[in-house]
């Protein structure tokens, strides 16, 4: 799976989860919007997604064979940590009946792809 692919499979997964979640407990995503993503829905986020963040537009999908959509809503750009031309964004997704949505902080790596930024504890 290329890491752009997992940034956003990531972001889906954390939209219906509370930030205090440890990283490797999977339990915490049963019931889930994720749960109810197909590989197409993932897909088509997942290009919508680095679209918005590559071009700082908001940005929204939908896959008409499942009903699945979302939004991309970028808040603002911004330095953080010493990274340059982040994006904070609202990411909201409904699959399923269920709904997700949550702000983050997305910063793109010196090779291109976006990642989470996690401030240092």
């Amino acid at each position: 799976m290329n890491t752009r692919r997992l940034v956003t499979l990531t972001a889906i997964a954390l939209l219906a989860v509370a930030p205090a979640a440890q990283a490797f407990n999977y339990r915490f995503l049963q019931s889930s919007v994720l749960e109810r993503l197909t590989p197409e829905d993932i897909d088509i986020g997942t290009r919508a997604t680095g679209t918005a963040l590559n071009s700082g537009q908001d940005g929204e999908w939908t896959n008409p064979a499942t009903g699945a959509s979302g939004t991309i809503r970028v808040l603002e750009t911004v330095d953080v940590g010493g990274h340059k031309g982040c994006r904070r964004v609202r990411l909201d997704v409904t699959a399923g009946g269920r709904s997700g949505g949550g702000n983050y902080t997305l910063c793109k790596s010196s090779r291109g792809t976006w990642k989470f930024y996690t401030p240092p504890r």
